[in-house]
């Protein structure tokens, strides 16, 4: 895991001064060595966190010998060894012992057909000094993210936006204000920001360094594999599920530094640990956020998990104080509001993860392959419903959410994906003119007919992509790489060709997740209900030693620009007077201002002497 940045202006030459503050933005992504790299038309920067051949020889920028080609690189390649094997058997020899020369040889043989043939996680800019072109590109899933800004006479990219911010100011989105106030994440290619786009997973784009011309193409689309096929041996396919999370697993434990686990006492982080530990049989060190009395706290189940697989803890204790302590660093480094609440607590986790290891593995992702939200039991009805080609009367299910926001999603009132997670509706009111418009989740929405394609396809593309963020740059505030088995290509692949009848049948979450963890772990933690992370942000706000500080900031801070004359002030009367739903909502307000007020702040760093 690491970071760079690169510029690309035709027939400019580029200095280290130049290129040096832009290594300086990144130095907490790769805190072990920076590296510089420049030619007529493009500079590279680079900061490492060395995970993988640690040693020097594994810095970058990379070069092969013969100088054909220079890489910087972000991310991990799980099957490099197997990649390698390929290129000795070609002829190719190897100076170092990790996946960065690997994939450097790996375009050298293969050229851009290597991103086929790559398994991990990773964003990289590749120097051809042959054909004087770029190749820029990320991995298929968007594990790794990466940012494009235009130039007056070019382009820059980097693993995050605040390089890309020295080349000029740029204003809040409206378009991006509008899904972070509704959805805590703007999904897509919006960056939050205007001019600053996040490049879609799976996209490579070719720039051509004497022209200056820029050829995108999509690579690999995820939702072209989402096609439910029939099993015709249930038995046999959940065997094979079960052996490609297992091989993910043993890919994802590749580290020179060693690993330590997320542990929520949850399944999906149970599992993981019970995965690691058949490979690990010394200590393996779990860490976990413990929330004291709170309902949401899920100690007892970590030691349950713990004590089965004989686990060294690691408990930090967190309440509503240190979370407003720590919700402005968790803003400004998420560049954005944080999309969800336990983005704090994955901060401070990964800080004391830092003091032993530089990689941690997660749970992230399960529930989006494998249905794990209780949606997906809600959206059975429906889609049997459809099957029987009933129409819902209006007054069939309850006035209330999810229930409403399904009706719309179904057809009743437009598509409106917000109201399947939440009534915007109070938030809308106070914020007229910023009304998601049509994107990203109702463009993966309309490729499907089936409710739970439908479903699947907003989850594992716009969610998932809002996990995956939040754990990229929330666990690289603290210098450590967070790596996700649950989402990886060949297990990825596999799982989108269930059937719905193993994997969302309605009723029970992830059922097949659960066969496959059942001789793993006990069987009451398996089945009793999900908890999820769901913070008390009422009481939090309510609280003037914990978010309550920053409640009356609100109608005179940077948010009121975006609202109604005197919506916030109403907001915080309404607040007061214990509105419950304004009492849920109001942390999304807190959350955006925050963020605003870091923009011209520590988030938009003196431009630097690189013509914009």
């Amino acid at each position: 895991m690491c970071g760079l940045a690169a510029v690309f202006q035709p027939d400019r030459p580029f200095t280290d001064d130049d290129l040096a503050p832009l290594a300086a933005d990144l130095v907490h992504r790769g805190p072990d060595g920076t590296g510089l790299a420049s030619g007529r038309g493009y500079g590279l920067a680079h900061t490492r966190l060395a995970i993988l051949d640690p040693g020097h020889r594994s810095d970058q920028p990379m070069s092969d010998p013969a100088g054909v080609a220079t890489l910087v690189f972000n991310g991990e390649i799980y099957n490099f060894k197997a990649l390698r094997a390929e290129l000795e058997a070609a002829g190719h020899s190897f100076r170092t012992n990790g996946d960065t020369e690997v994939l450097l040889m790996g375009y050298l043989n293969w050229g851009d057909a290597v991103l086929e043939r790559l398994e991990g996680m990773f964003a990289f800019v590749l120097i051809d000094h042959r054909l004087r072109r770029a190749l820029v590109a990320r991995d298929g899933l968007g594990i790794k993210p990466l940012y494009v800004r235009p130039l007056k006479d070019g382009l820059a990219v980097a693993s995050e936006m605040r390089p890309l911010l020295r080349f000029g100011p740029a204003e809040p989105d409206p378009a991006a204000l509008a899904e972070l106030l509704v959805f805590g994440f703007a999904a897509g290619s919006l960056s939050n920001l205007q001019g600053i786009e996040r490049l879609p997973p799976g996209t490579a784009l070719s720039i051509d360094l004497d022209l200056g011309t820029v050829t995108r193409r999509r690579w690999f689309d995820l939702l072209d594999t989402l096609a439910a096929q029939p099993a015709a041996h249930p038995e046999r396919t959940e065997a094979e599920v079960a052996e490609a999370l297992e091989a993910s697993l043993t890919d994802h434990l590749q580290s020179d530094v060693g690993y330590a686990l997320q542990l929520s006492g949850g399944v999906d982080s149970s599992l993981i640990a019970a995965l690691a530990r058949r490979h690990d049989k010394g200590g393996l060190h779990a860490y976990a956020i413990d929330l004291g009395e709170l309902p949401q706290n899920e100690r007892p189940w970590r030691d349950q998990v713990a004590g089965r697989l004989a686990l060294e803890r690691h408990e930090i204790a967190f309440d509503g104080v240190a979370f407003a302590d720590a919700l402005p660093r968790a803003v400004r480094h998420m560049e954005g509001p944080v999309p969800h609440g336990g983005c704090v607590l994955l901060m401070k986790l990964c800080d004391h993860i830092a003091r032993r290891t530089k990689v941690v593995l997660t749970g992230e992702g399960a529930d989006e392959f494998f249905g794990g939200y209780a949606r997906y039991g809600d959206w059975h009805k429906l889609a049997r419903q459809e099957a029987l080609g009933q129409r819902l009367p209006a007054g069939l299910l309850p006035d209330r959410w999810p229930f409403k926001g399904m009706r719309r999603l179904a057809g009743r009132d437009g598509a409106a994906w917000a109201s399947v997670y939440a009534d915007p509706a109070p938030l809308l009111k106070a914020f007229p003119d910023l009304v998601p418009v049509p994107g990203a989740r109702e463009a993966a929405s309309a490729r499907f007919a089936d409710f739970r394609d439908r479903l699947l396809a907003v989850d594992q593309t716009c969610y998932l992509e809002s996990l995956l963020v939040r754990q990229d740059k929330m666990s690289m505030a603290a210098s450590v790489e967070a790596r996700v088995p649950f989402v990886h290509l060949p297990l990825a692949k596999r799982l989108n060709r269930l059937p719905h009848s193993l994997r969302v049948p309605g009723g029970e979450t992830k059922p097949l997740l659960k066969r496959i963890a059942g001789p793993l772990l006990p069987h009451e933690l398996l089945h009793r209900r999900k908890v999820g992370l769901t913070l008390p942000y009422g009481d939090w706000c309510a609280d003037p030693k914990a978010l309550g500080r920053y409640l009356d900031d609100l109608p005179s801070g940077p948010l009121a620009a975006y609202a109604a004359p005197g919506a916030l002030g109403r907001w915080v009367e309404r607040f007061r007077d214990g509105d419950p739903l304004v009492r849920r909502q109001s942390f999304r307000l807190i959350n955006l201002d925050q963020w605003l007020r870091t923009l011209g702040g520590a988030q938009s760093p003196e431009p630097n002497r690189i013509n914009p």
